[in-house]
């Protein structure tokens, strides 16, 4: 582990710990809560860009200040290492991966699936794409998170956090930032992306590279995306039955 964080370190520290939370919750998903109705897919819009513009930020300023101070990127996990590690994670994933991919292909031709899947969102319905152009942008944000978010909550708070608290505790400690990160998400939210998050950084440990996380964090959000749009556009679809009619079941 090289040299010690200098001020900016514990700025962008603060950054993602505090001020990025906050962020979320009140300046982000606030906005979707408190809009009309016709103006929700204007504003979920403009949070996909921020969301992207605000990532690519963070991630070019940490780096940035990775090269500068001089720090090999290999300690930022940004040097591809092929090891039995990286053949075990992929070996693992592509298990999960067929598993999600037969699920995925029942749901889709499944109109009960689908409401089960839109009941399931209902508390983040205002966040998820619902439209094809919707959809487009999210996946940019996907990658985007996919590549930015382990950067940052893996790659950089890991290293960062290390100098206080050791590997182990510091990629615990990450994964609980990452959760809290997500609080918009409610209680329910923070608790699952904590476990991604500790799944992710037990993929960085065990490959000593951010890449398998990145495509794996972006295929789970690409994933999690395309069904929502899907769901919500099966949905609206749908014509709702003339009145006093009884829909067959």
């Amino acid at each position: 582990m090289t040299n010690l964080p200098v001020a900016l370190d514990h700025v962008l520290a603060a950054t993602l710990a505090v001020l990025f939370p906050i962020r979320a919750v009140f300046f982000g998903y606030r906005r979707l809560t408190l809009a009309d109705l016709l103006d929700v897919p204007r504003v979920r819009m403009s949070l996909y860009r921020q969301g992207i513009a605000i990532q690519w930020g963070l991630a070019a300023f940490a780096l940035t200040l990775w090269l500068w101070q001089r720090r090999p990127l290999a300690d930022l996990g940004l040097q591809p290492r092929f090891t039995w590690g990286l053949l075990g994670v992929a070996a693992g994933f592509a298990i999960v991966a067929v598993y999600v991919l037969v699920q995925r292909r029942n749901a889709l031709a499944d109109d009960q699936a689908l409401g089960r899947l839109r009941e399931q969102m209902q508390n983040l319905e205002r966040m998820l794409p619902h439209s094809r152009v919707e959809l487009t942008w999210f996946a940019r944000l996907a990658v985007t998170a996919g590549i930015c978010e382990e950067l940052l909550y893996r790659g950089y708070l890991i290293w960062y956090l290390e100098h206080w608290t050791g590997l182990v505790p510091a990629a615990l400690v990450a994964s609980v930032v990452f959760g809290f990160g997500h609080a918009y998400q409610g209680p329910r939210g923070v608790v699952v992306t904590t476990l991604v998050g500790l799944v992710m950084s037990a993929a960085y440990l065990i490959t000593g590279s951010l890449v398998a996380g990145m495509v794996i964090h972006a295929l789970m959000d690409l994933h999690a995306g395309h069904m929502a749009q899907v769901a919500f556009a099966r949905a609206e679809s749908t014509p709702e039955p003339p009145a006093g009619e009884i829909p067959a079941v």
